[in-house]
């Protein structure tokens, strides 16, 4: 049986609630599992938009710990921290 069928189950009220627990349960995990999937997909298409030599720069950065400070930044974009939300 599909999940899909066994959604329609528990909206025909067909489950109990243990079993309706368990399908809950496997959809969450099938949407972090897709979720993933496209994270992974979005991995392997970057050298199609970074240059090697944007991403040796990358990977300079990060080996080096030059990280930009925010305040810095939003001083630089001129937006004021008090306007951020946390």
């Amino acid at each position: 049986m599909t999940l899909a069928q066994k959604i329609e189950q528990i909206l025909k009220g067909e489950l109990k609630p243990e079993s309706i627990k368990t399908i809950i349960d496997l959809a969450e995990f099938l949407k972090v599992r897709d979720s993933q999937n496209k994270w992974d997909q979005i991995n392997e298409s970057e050298h199609e938009f970074i240059t090697a030599e944007e991403q040796s720069y990358l990977e300079e950065v990060k080996a080096k710990g030059q990280f930009i400070d925010q305040d810095e930044l939003l001083k630089e974009l001129g937006i004021n921290k008090d306007e951020i939300q946390y």
